[in-house]
């Protein structure tokens, strides 16, 4: 089983783990563990994508993963989902229009990575069972998204974009 889906198996069974002593522990770690099963699953996919198109030993898709910015996919990620897509890839007559299920992928990398922060670093603020199993519950609906979606163009593209972000708006 891949790290990712082995990641979202986790966090599934920390958000249910019910020994009231380690609640908040397990809930934030399963917070934690949804955000990583994403990131890991779009890394994943980026590093095949350009390992592929670059005649690539895939052997080296790891070292490639390792190149992926939090930030920058968080930030690519809020752009897909407003439908803001590089000018450079961009119709000139048209915005390109981001998918539904391309949307549903991005707005949950979004929203996980903002929860993993709160669960990381927030220790004011408390995590419930229902919040922490909603948040799962996000990041594989996502999955399923991006299983209907990855061998698509748009997909592709986002991808691209994650390693593209500081050129975002150059000029054509």
């Amino acid at each position: 089983m891949s790290l990712h889906h082995t990641l979202l198996e986790q966090a599934d069974r920390l958000a249910k783990a019910t020994d009231p002593s380690l609640e908040q522990a397990n809930l934030r770690r399963a917070v934690s563990s949804a955000y990583y099963a994403l990131f890991h699953l779009l890394t994943s996919s980026a590093s095949s994508l350009f390992a592929s198109l670059f005649a690539i030993d895939a052997a080296l898709e790891p070292r490639i993963g390792r190149s992926f910015n939090h930030g920058e996919m968080k930030g690519v990620s809020e752009k897909i989902v407003r439908g803001e897509w590089p000018l450079s890839i961009s119709p000139k007559d048209s915005p390109r229009l981001t998918p539904s299920d391309l949307s549903t992928v991005a707005t949950a990398f979004v929203d996980l990575q903002v929860a993993r922060h709160t669960a990381d670093y927030d220790l004011t603020e408390d995590f419930k069972r229902k919040e922490a199993g909603e948040l799962v519950d996000q990041a594989r609906e996502a999955f399923k998204a991006w299983e209907r979606i990855k061998d698509t163009d748009d997909a592709r593209l986002y991808l691209a974009c994650f390693l593209l972000y500081k050129q975002w708006n150059k000029e054509r």
